[in-house]
């Protein structure tokens, strides 16, 4: 591993931490805002350790939370969502065209984003979650292993595990009403 492959993984680790503080945030504004930090630095990551693919779908999601953070029904907002993430996917293809293996590790994310998008514009907690857990996040951990990014390994575990959690939690209180 060369000094800009520990250089993204130190970037890395810096947007795992920002998204687990980003749990601490009261306001939806500081929220994105700490979540659009640690997005910053999974980009810096994903750049340095040449998963270009990765790094262009965090840009689109830093875009995303800002379109959806205003929840105005605007159904503009979804279809510019798809179309971002569309054309990063296209673009790392051809950054990686020759690569089957970057090719594949880089369809599961994009295909696990486009739903996940959908599911957050309609804003079913409980759909999200289950699809976090038995898609989203296993994509990302597959093409994050391969990869080998620490903050986005442990970034995944911990999304997983945050999103259990969170079904457990709630399933505990509709069993109690």
């Amino acid at each position: 591993m060369g000094i800009k492959e520990i250089i993204g993984q130190i970037f890395g680790i810096f947007g795992l931490l920002m998204f687990v503080l980003s749990f601490q945030c009261k306001s939806s504004k500081k929220l994105v805002f700490v979540q659009g930090i640690g997005g910053m630095m999974f980009f810096i990551n994903f750049l340095l350790i040449g998963a270009y693919g990765a790094a262009l779908f965090n840009l689109t999601i830093l875009i995303r939370g800002l379109l959806y953070m205003k929840k105005d029904g605007k159904v503009w907002k979804p279809l510019i969502v798809e179309l971002m993430f569309t054309a990063a996917y296209i673009y790392s293809l051809i950054l990686v065209k020759d690569d089957i293996l970057q090719i594949v590790l880089t369809t599961l994310p994009y295909i696990s984003l486009l739903i996940m998008s959908v599911l957050m514009w309609k804003e079913n907690g409980k759909l999200i979650r289950y699809f976090q857990i038995t898609t989203l996040s296993p994509s990302w951990l597959i093409h994050n292993i391969f990869n080998f990014t620490i903050g986005g390994i442990l970034a995944e575990v911990f999304n997983m595990a945050s999103a259990l959690i969170s079904i457990l939690r709630f399933k505990t209180k509709e069993d109690t009403l």
